[in-house]
């Protein structure tokens, strides 16, 4: 059985329910424990009235942080660029991240901002999208909610997610 296989297993034993099959699609509970560290790279504002704001960030990812060993997203990282606008405090801002995982395997994760919690953090709601290696044909997505920034440049955040991403 290759190390892929075995993590996938691994990772499906630990979530009630879920049956494993060697040809049919596999899935895997994203939960709130799963979370990612990175920091803002470049960030412009811009702020045509008082009511409306532009932003454009990028980021870059320093990996996912699980307590499960064996799952996938473990230790996966890349960058990201966000595009919100946000007029009459309503955020209508879209990201997209390109993540590789442990193997050098990619996917994507694009999000959609939905509002900005009280400490300032984004909320939303994302898709993932298998690009190389294992990923390719995985689907799913979930909720995000981004923690505040923080360090002493306030560009280092969180991200935590909760959801499903199935995998072939």
């Amino acid at each position: 059985m290759s190390r892929t296989r075995r993590a996938l297993c691994a990772l499906a034993g630990l979530v009630a329910g879920l049956a494993l099959a060697p040809t049919a699609t596999t899935a895997a509970t994203i939960d709130a424990r799963i979370c990612y560290g990175a920091h803002y790279t470049h960030v412009e504002v811009l702020q045509p009235a008082p009511n409306h704001t532009i932003i454009s960030a990028s980021a870059y990812g320093t990996g996912y942080v699980t307590r499960d060993e064996a799952s996938p997203l473990k230790g996966a990282y890349g960058t990201c660029v966000l595009f919100n606008e946000v007029i009459d405090g309503k955020p209508n801002g879209e990201l997209r991240c390109v993540r590789t995982d442990a193997d050098g395997d990619k996917f994507l994760v694009t999000g959609k901002v939905k509002a900005y919690d009280a400490r300032g953090g984004m909320t939303g709601a994302y898709t993932v999208t298998g690009l190389t290696g294992k990923w390719v044909g995985a689907s799913g997505g979930g909720n995000f909610v981004e923690g505040p920034g923080s360090g002493k440049d306030n560009q280092h955040y969180f991200v935590c997610f909760d959801g499903e991403v199935r995998m072939r």
